[in-house]
């Protein structure tokens, strides 16, 4: 009978939920290791990425939908890296698989950040 109960209150507390959306700043000069969900991930890109290249061949599975990277871990323990090139520009991710991984990245440009000068008063 105290399981029966046991079993209702445990049902009752709300799951632990980690943020499922993330914005990431990329450099062509660094990596940035993102956490991959098991029931699979988007990567939002500021524009559409020309080419992709898989460091660890079949370790993920990448579907292209216009800005978007829809990755998928083909096992739990998948990990490799990820170029993606877009605008002559190349971006490197780390792709780690993990139970609680975030379901969509908004991919942002560093150089966004930039300060723009004007020449000449224009």
């Amino acid at each position: 009978m105290i399981w029966k109960w046991i079993f209702i209150l445990i049902n009752m507390i709300p799951p632990a939920v980690a943020d499922s959306t993330k914005t990431i700043k990329l450099c062509e000069n660094s990596v940035a290791t993102v956490q991959i969900s098991p029931r699979g991930t988007v990567f939002d890109f500021p524009s559409e990425p020309q080419k992709v290249v898989l460091g660890a061949k079949n370790s993920f599975s990448i579907e292209y939908i216009r800005n978007d990277l829809a990755i998928s871990p083909n096992t739990m323990g998948a990990r490799s890296n990820l170029f993606v090139y877009l605008q002559g520009r190349r971006f490197s991710l780390d792709l780690v698989t993990t139970p609680g991984g975030v379901t969509l990245y908004f991919i942002k440009d560093c150089l966004d950040d930039r300060v723009k000068v004007k020449k000449n008063g224009k």
